[in-house]
């Protein structure tokens, strides 16, 4: 199996079962996780790390996935690392793809889907660095 011990992904997501779920298949999978419970929890996350990727759920209280993608956005001045939206909507407006959205893996999901969605993110991510 591929480790991935250096590479690190951000999962956003307010319910904590999903995201101990999330975290959880990632970690089998040889990534560093770390997670936050809404939009203004990642943007503090992001300021004490900078992950390789990051899973991002859309609806949220305090600060919901749209809000959360513009803040960053701006924060960033659109070099914006990979995002695999998890949602229960699959259909996002093509304007998403200016955030770094890679992919929609739309609530129930797969685990097998949702880490395959993150590597290839990180693919991308790594192409782009290199």
């Amino acid at each position: 199996m591929v480790t991935h011990s250096n590479r690190v992904v951000l999962v956003v997501e307010d319910d904590e079962s999903i995201r101990n779920v999330i975290t959880d298949v990632l970690e089998d999978r040889g990534y560093r996780v770390i997670g936050a419970t809404n939009g203004a929890d990642a943007l503090h996350q992001l300021e004490q790390a900078k992950p390789d990727v990051m899973v991002l759920d859309l609806l949220m209280p305090v600060m919901h996935g749209w809000d959360f993608m513009e803040a960053y956005a701006e924060k960033t001045g659109g070099n914006p690392i990979p995002i695999v939206v998890v949602s229960v909507n699959s259909a996002l407006p093509r304007s998403f793809n200016r955030f770094g959205v890679h992919s929609v893996v739309r609530k129930p999901f797969d685990v097998d889907d949702l880490a395959q969605s993150v590597e290839a993110a990180l693919e991308l991510n790594v192409a782009h660095s290199n």
